[in-house]
């Protein structure tokens, strides 16, 4: 009898713990998930992470907690997603393409882009052409007329120096046979500010910062760096139709999610689920058109295949901002 009892007991001891481990994952998330944005608060990229951090929680089962780690143009902020813990608690945003940028054009950067595991992605805010309200340039073809009149006399600011908005400046004077005077400034919210106080001819700034100045009037959006209009915007025009020329749209600010590589394709494929779900959840979507916040969601598999079309165009682009 005893003999039967020992494998009886083994067998039930073995079956418990099969039990026990399936669920494993399953009770991810069991505390709350620590999100790594790369950029101060208060910034484009701190709103927007906190208001996605505000509606995932409901479908995440858990909160989502913003740790700020700015500095170095985002490089403290990549850093550190990339040492993070892989046990799926530590994840973060990454903007693209600043976090090539930064790899491409310094010395000694302590992360590479396969350190990463895309998640999903959230918003994609692409460069547009701004003027003040009570500019002389009328029309985008207005404006590079002037330009090409004038040559590098112009005043135009933006994020930089070596930031996406720089690139995307770059970019367009090398298709369009333009040179202007780029005045960098610390993100796009100063570079908007110029344009209204007159002190610069244009900016290009990101589309989340200009919207609501052009909205209520005070600027105007000549045109946006990008392959079609935007959904939630669609009185804005296009650089390439203004122009009738194809000016790619390289500058364009993708925030998404991403995990240290190494994350379990379980724990992944929760975090994947959840923001999905928040991006259709009507009070999040009701908040991000009144915050003007330009949504395109990517699972991962197509945030991975974005990643890999940005790198192609920096290799192709990257020497003009050098």
């Amino acid at each position: 009898m005893l003999k039967m009892i020992r494998p009886l007991a083994a067998g039930l001891c073995a079956g418990m713990l099969a039990v026990f481990a399936t669920p494993a994952f399953a009770d991810y998330p069991e505390k709350p998930v620590k999100m790594i944005v790369a950029y101060s608060p208060g910034g484009g990229t701190d709103t927007a992470a906190r208001t996605i951090a505000k509606y995932v929680e409901k479908h995440l089962g858990q909160r989502l907690v913003v740790e700020n780690k700015p500095g170095a143009g985002g490089q403290i902020g990549f850093s550190a997603l990339a040492r993070a813990a892989t046990d799926g608690y530590e994840i973060g945003f990454i903007n693209v393409p600043s976090i090539q940028l930064v790899k491409r054009l310094r010395d000694n950067v302590p992360y590479e882009i396969s350190d990463f595991e895309p998640i999903a992605n959230i918003q994609l805010d692409p460069v547009v052409v701004a003027v003040n309200a009570d500019s002389p340039y009328k029309s985008l073809a207005d404006f590079i007329a002037a330009a090409k009149e004038q040559p590098g006399a112009l005043n135009i600011g933006a994020d930089g120096p070596q930031s996406n908005n720089q690139l995307q400046l770059a970019v367009a004077e090398d298709v369009l046979g333009v040179e202007f005077n780029f005045i960098a400034f610390d993100g796009s919210g100063p570079a908007v500010k110029a344009t209204l106080a007159g002190e610069v001819a244009a900016s290009l700034p990101s589309l989340s910062s200009a919207a609501s100045h052009a909205e209520n009037g005070r600027i105007r959006i000549l045109g946006v760096f990008a392959k079609k209009r935007n959904a939630q915007f669609p009185d804005f025009p296009t650089v390439s139709e203004e122009l009738g020329i194809d000016v790619p749209s390289v500058g364009a600010s993708l925030r998404g999610i991403a995990a240290p590589k190494g994350i379990s394709a379980e724990h992944k494929a929760v975090l994947e689920k959840a923001f999905a779900a928040v991006m259709s959840d009507p009070e999040f979507l009701e908040h991000a058109k009144t915050a003007n916040l330009p949504l395109e969601f990517m699972s991962a598999e197509e945030l991975s295949a974005y990643l890999s079309d940005a790198e192609t165009k920096l290799d192709k682009y990257i020497d003009l901002i050098r």
